[in-house]
């Protein structure tokens, strides 16, 4: 084992968001009405929700643009291709290695495909991603939702239609209907939302086929754009609808838990109202996790500054 009480083993970060006035995730279009996302709990109480593949892939994309060197990036990452690892062109040029060979390649080639997980079809390859999410959820007695009628107007086509309406009339034909409006309905949803993420900076660099961490790459750089990646999240809320639903941003406060030793993290959802009371109590008695608690803004980009500097926790073979 490399560690010290200073090391970083995993973080994990529950957090309570409160947003007003957004459309963040939703179901998909019935007709034309945008439905918004519902999640049931385990009360059987349903509520707002919006899923982890959203901050996931919100997540990734800040790893890419916290990285002026594209050439960090596996070709399908460097242009944000959804394949990673598995794009054809590229899988090619790793037939011929080892399975263990071809992990070595992949991680060490690709600042995205390390830290976010990649899937090679053949041969069948996979990396499990080092950062995950929980949905969202709003919780129960604080979330509020509402549904607006919108209309979509051209002008030009308006004029031109009328136009051509005058035409048909004075000829003594009937006058055609005017497409150039859409009625549409539109969701917006308010309130304090849970929010549960888990980051692993241990396996960062680890080839988890032989367990052997890979030497040629700088894993503590790529801890510090995971690290500038969950900042970007939590000071520019991105999602779905932004263009005109961009989220206000009330408030954040929850707490980063800290594991310097080869140990889990306990996770404890900020749905349920004493979280941060509990893992206070679980890090008083275990005495390799530290807490540190945040009231806002600055305080969860200060914690993660101070983070940033910090030593990750590598096992030694």
């Amino acid at each position: 084992m490399v560690g010290n009480n200073n090391s970083v083993f995993e973080i994990g970060i529950m957090a309570r968001v409160t947003w007003d006035l957004h459309s963040l995730n939703n179901e998909g279009n019935v007709g034309n009405v945008t439905e918004p996302r519902t999640v049931v709990l385990a009360s059987g109480e349903k509520s707002d929700g919006i899923s982890g593949e959203m901050l996931k892939h919100i997540h990734s994309y800040n790893i890419w643009l916290s990285e002026a060197d594209k050439s960090s990036f596996c070709p399908a990452c460097a242009h944000l291709q959804p394949q990673r690892a598995d794009l054809p062109d590229y899988r090619k040029t790793l037939k011929g290695n080892s399975n263990t060979e071809i992990m070595d390649i992949a991680i060490a080639n690709c600042v995205l495909c390390d830290l976010h997980g990649f899937l090679v079809q053949e041969p069948p390859i996979n990396r499990r991603s080092t950062i995950e999410f929980g949905w969202v959820v709003g919780l129960p007695d604080q979330q509020y939702r509402d549904i607006h009628l919108h209309a979509r107007h051209s002008m030009e086509e308006r004029r031109a239609r009328g136009k051509s309406n005058e035409n048909k009339m004075a000829e003594g034909e009937q006058e055609s209907e005017v497409s150039a409006q859409m009625i549409y309905h539109r969701p917006t949803r308010s309130g304090v939302y849970a929010l549960v993420s888990l980051f692993q900076p241990w396996r960062i660099g680890l080839n988890e086929i032989n367990y052997e961490y890979i030497k040629k790459i700088d894993k503590q750089y790529r801890y510090t754009l995971a690290l500038k990646a969950y900042k970007a999240i939590f000071m520019h809320t991105d999602g779905a609808m932004t263009s005109t639903r961009l989220p206000h941003l009330e408030g954040i406060e929850g707490v980063i838990v800290i594991s310097n030793s080869n140990c889990p993290v306990p996770l404890i959802s900020p749905l349920k109202k004493n979280y941060r009371e509990e893992l206070k109590n679980v890090s008083q008695n275990q005495n390799y996790i530290e807490l540190q608690e945040f009231n806002n803004l600055n305080d969860v980009l200060s914690i993660l500054d101070r983070i940033m500097s910090r030593p990750i926790f590598s096992f030694k073979r």
